[in-house]
């Protein structure tokens, strides 16, 4: 048995924990309350949502633009494929790539579960005034934009490709 180990003022300033939290909650309750009905779990939904989103585009497009994984991407968009809610097709800029693209079911099962989807995330922020949800969409561009150089420096070092950051070109 021992004490914390870690002070309460350290931890109040370790914003993880209260990102995570907000990003839990919300992720249980889509689950619950939209995906389950869709028999549709969220991996899925995240990479529907990302095709609906950024329009036709390749699994690397979607990695590079969201949180998800490349691997699990992958194997959500097979699954989305399965189930008929995806195709693929060639990339006619890259032949070694495809497209994926939401079919007519696909389609409208965004249709479907878009506005739920909406309102349960809205059960958290509508605790927010406008001005409130405003400055949190503010602060959280700034402390995600943040972390760009870095990820991009780093992504372009493991590629070779020249970077630029404030201005300045770099070979990575």
């Amino acid at each position: 048995m021992h004490a914390a180990l870690i002070p309460p003022e350290q931890i109040d300033d370790f914003l993880i924990l209260r990102a995570r939290k907000y990003t839990s909650s919300t992720r249980r309750a889509l689950t619950r309350d939209v995906l389950q009905a869709e028999n549709l779990p969220v991996l899925e939904w995240q990479l529907l949502f990302s095709i609906a989103r950024f329009g036709s585009c390749h699994v690397a497009f979607v990695t590079k633009h969201t949180s998800i994984d490349p691997a699990h991407g992958s194997r959500a968009a097979t699954a989305l494929e399965r189930k008929g809610l995806i195709s693929r097709c060639e990339d006619p800029s890259n032949k070694r790539r495809k497209l994926l693209s939401l079919t007519p079911k696909g389609i409208e099962t965004v249709e479907r579960i878009w506005p739920k989807a909406k309102a349960v995330t809205a059960q958290f922020t509508n605790r927010l005034s406008p001005k409130d949800f405003a400055e949190l969409k503010r602060l959280l561009d700034l402390v995600n934009g943040a972390a760009l150089p870095l990820f991009n420096a780093q992504e372009a070092h493991a590629e070779g490709t020249e970077i630029e950051t404030e201005g300045v070109t770099e070979q990575a």
